[in-house]
């Protein structure tokens, strides 16, 4: 099962660049540690003994517990320090202890605080080759990372810290500015509501109509261009007072959609969790039905061999009896036919064990390589889907915005010289802004769905983690089993010699 996180072109590899130096920082000193489980590695690193290891593994099997290095972290064995140095060991990765580290804090002004917050990731510096070099919690959250990649436009380095750590100093870091409370989508910024002119216009307006004399003392006292240069002000600050309108009744609706989304994401999340619910409940259900399989096959092979052993026994001290008394030569023979006897026994019951040993390995690593593919699979397709679906949506977006700033600013030129009856272009204008409005709330879709999609990716991870550490663990009990069973088969058959002198 490889461990290394789905790597492109934005994520620089541990091996590339120079290497990170400094105070706080360690590089990765254990070789083959991505083939380990995380366990092993906080034993060879010295952090915990073998019997907190294994007794962490034990509680891991039981269905609903977490892995086995977060049980070691709940109960107190070791700390986010050692667990994080444990994980960069894993990956091959430099660890970063952000108490010594001396941060860069021009790196947060390339990435969102709500984004390093999202993926518990804190940009601290830049790499000689000039990626930018973020202290990350999760190593192997590849669609974290690749995500950072895009927002920054630099390729990423991941280094390890601990989670409190990296809290800690996201707020303390100043980071890109975030977009105005309340601000739905660029597009509207380009729209300017009517000002404190142009809204005072229409009252001063209707005043003048009330009090406007006859037409025909108009028509004495105001010449007929004014009077028409009246009418189009009074009809432009109509218009721009319906667009206002719109605009409220527009923002209203994206946050009605945002809360409906919020809604249809929980929903989504719900049958997520109960679907991998029966996928676990049916996994440890079938890992419980091999099991005991395996020790009833075991169980039977004993209580056979045991069985043997005794109608053996019997039938060489019955002969032994009756020929004891008349010759030595004949107890001699039945001696050899008895050796000969077991020896056919004790090999045909290795034979058996070794067998079923080698059947048992082939199952869990079988079981162990589907679950590894499928993980791999998911994966790679939802990276694809997510670079899919924000590259569409970025060019779409960009291609609309740009159309609909060139069409404003001919509608309002249109709008200022043109008489009341040509008020179709800016009715044609808010209906390409809703059309506009509709893509982009597809776009923030699919972000969501990427983002539970990674969610997603994490949990599947951590199970096929702890799975893996029971296979194992079962994989040593078993073997354990038959060296306890050839060892009561040695001592029943140094037994029987001597019960023959008797």
């Amino acid at each position: 099962m490889s461990t290394d996180p789905v790597r492109d072109a934005s994520i620089a590899a541990p091996g590339n660049g120079s290497a990170l130096s400094g105070a706080g920082v360690t590089p990765p000193s254990l070789s083959g540690a991505g083939r380990r489980f995380l366990s092993d590695i906080l034993v060879e690193l010295g952090f915990v003994t073998e019997s907190q290891a294994e007794e962490a593994v034990q509680t891991a099997r039981n269905p609903g517990q977490p892995t086995p290095e977060k049980v070691l972290l709940k109960s107190g064995a070791i700390s986010e320090d050692q667990l994080a140095r444990a994980l960069a060991e894993r990956y091959d990765l430099e660890h970063i202890d952000l108490t010594e580290f001396a941060v860069d804090t021009s790196a947060a002004g390339l990435l969102r605080k709500t984004a390093a917050k999202r993926y518990l990731a804190a940009p601290v510096g830049f790499a000689g080759d000039g990626a930018l070099v973020l202290a990350v919690a999760d190593p192997g959250d590849a669609l974290g990372l690749s995500d950072i990649a895009v927002m920054t436009k630099l390729a990423v380095r991941p280094a390890v810290a601990a989670r409190s750590q990296i809290v800690k100093l996201l707020d303390t870091l100043l980071f890109m500015q975030e977009p105005a409370p309340g601000e739905s989508q660029p597009v509207s910024t380009v729209i300017v509501p009517p000002d404190e002119g142009a809204a005072g216009e229409r009252p001063e307006a209707e005043a003048g109509e009330r009090a406007a004399p006859s037409p025909a003392g108009a028509a004495a006292d105001t010449p007929p261009s004014s009077e028409r240069d009246h009418a189009d002000q009074r009809e432009l600050a109509r218009l721009r007072e319906e667009l206002a309108l719109a605009l409220l009744a527009r923002d209203k609706a994206v946050i009605e959609a945002a809360a409906h989304g919020e809604h249809a994401e929980s929903a989504a999340e719900r049958e997520r969790e109960e679907a991998l619910a029966a996928l676990r409940g049916e996994h440890e259900r079938l890992l419980a039905a091999h099991e005991h399989a395996a020790e009833e096959a075991l169980r039977a092979e004993r209580s056979s061999a045991q069985q043997a052993l005794a109608a053996l026994r019997a039938n060489h001290d019955e002969a032994l009896a009756a020929l004891s008394a008349t010759h030595e030569e004949a107890i001699a023979e039945l001696k050899a036919a008895h050796d000969e006897a077991m020896a056919g026994v004790k090999a045909a019951h290795d034979e058996e064990l070794t067998a079923e040993r080698a059947r048992r390995v082939e199952e869990v690593e079988a079981e162990r390589g589907r679950t590894a593919a499928a993980i791999d699979a998911e994966r790679e397709r939802n990276a694809r889907e997510l670079e899919a679906l924000r590259a569409r949506g970025e060019e779409t977006l960009a291609e609309e915005r740009a159309r609909l700033e060139v069409e404003l600013e001919a509608a309002r030129a249109a709008a200022t010289s043109a008489a009341p009856q040509d008020a179709e272009p800016l009715k044609q204008l808010e209906r390409e802004l809703a059309d506009a409005r509709d893509q982009l709330e597809l776009t923030a879709d699919a972000d969501r769905r990427a983002e539970a999609a990674r969610a997603a990716l994490s949990a599947l991870r951590d199970e096929n983690e702890r799975q893996a550490q029971v296979h194992a663990l079962t994989e040593r009990e078993l073997k354990s089993e038959l060296d306890r069973l050839r060892a009561e088969l040695g001592q029943a058959r140094a037994g029987l010699p001597q019960t023959s002198h008797k």
